[in-house]
């Protein structure tokens, strides 16, 4: 697995999507959270260096990846449901931009 290849990937797919429902949907995927929740704790428990995403293990770029995929391309209306009901109907569109920052923040970027 090409690690870089694959953030750059996810990056891609997410981060420069037009749409912040396709952004909302994948960073509040439990799947995500899990992941970006433990990426960041390793991170600041080894004195924050590197990138969050330098501490996942392939089979987390890997889940990420799949992830991204799933959402960067699926309808806006089916990414707003997911995020309504993720949320229990609350939220806006302004959700993805503060997602999307965290996971930048995360990969580096």
């Amino acid at each position: 697995m090409d690690r870089d290849r694959v953030k750059r990937e996810i990056l891609s797919l997410i981060d420069d999507n037009y749409s912040n429902w396709r952004k909302a949907a994948f960073y509040s995927d439990p799947e995500v959270i899990v992941i970006l929740d433990r990426l960041q704790s390793v991170w600041e428990d080894n004195d924050m260096q590197g990138y969050p995403i330098d501490y996942a293990t392939d089979e987390e770029l890997q889940v990420l990846l799949d992830k991204a995929r799933r959402y960067a391309y699926m309808p806006e209306d089916s990414a707003r449901g997911i995020v309504f009901s993720r949320q229990g109907g609350g939220g806006d569109e302004s959700e993805g931009s503060s997602f999307s920052k965290f996971f930048r923040r995360i990969i580096g970027r």
